[in-house]
């Protein structure tokens, strides 16, 4: 990535942090968003930390959209996961139910995805990598804390979300009864596929 492009992606960053209300702040990070390559280690690397700072904004709905960006990042860089899973823990206490609720539904995915891919690395080889096996080890601690929240007294949107949470992952772990017991075949999933069907 050319210096200049660096210096533009520099430049937004400190003018979202300085913008004085919401709409403004919000186009700005849209912009960010469409500039940051989305799947370049070193720019992430580069830039991920000055995003997380976005995640305890004043403004709740800066939060939201910051998250979901984060969790963008994360679904397509599984190594970024060990530096993005414990904000988002911490995101998980947010006084804003929006910005909770959020997390948990980007948390679905990520935890999805994440075993997804474990699945499919453990059809041709007996050994995880280390970047995937200390994401794994994030994510578990995500289901620690989002099963808490689930499992609390109380009603509300956040535990709601929660219970799907856990409802996904008994279904990520329910092998499909009318399925194959042998291997698949598969050199890598999108995203969003599922391994084990509902």
């Amino acid at each position: 990535m050319a210096p200049t492009s660096r210096e533009k992606l520099a430049t937004l960053f400190n003018s979202a942090k300085f913008a004085a209300d919401v709409p403004s702040k919000l186009e700005i990070l849209r912009r960010l968003r469409r500039q940051i390559p989305p799947e370049d280690p070193v720019i992430l690397a580069e830039f991920l930390p000055s995003l997380f700072e976005f995640l305890s904004d004043q403004f709740s709905p800066v939060r939201k959209f910051v998250a979901e960006m984060v969790g963008e990042i994360g679904l397509k860089n599984t190594e970024f996961l060990p530096d993005i899973v414990p904000v988002l823990i911490e995101v998980l206490d947010d006084d804003t139910p929006a910005v909770v609720r959020q997390v948990l539904l980007l948390g679905i995915d990520l935890f999805r995805s994440t075993l997804e891919k474990i699945a499919v690395q453990g059809l041709y080889s007996s050994d995880l990598d280390s970047a995937l096996e200390s994401a794994w080890e994030w994510m578990v601690k995500f289901k620690d804390k989002v099963y808490s929240i689930a499992f609390q007294n109380g009603s509300g949107g956040a535990r709601l979300l929660a219970l799907k949470f856990v409802e996904a992952v008994i279904r990520l772990y329910t092998p499909d009864p009318n399925g194959s017991l042998e291997p698949t075949t598969h050199q890598g999933l999108k995203p969003q596929q599922k391994i084990f069907p509902s």
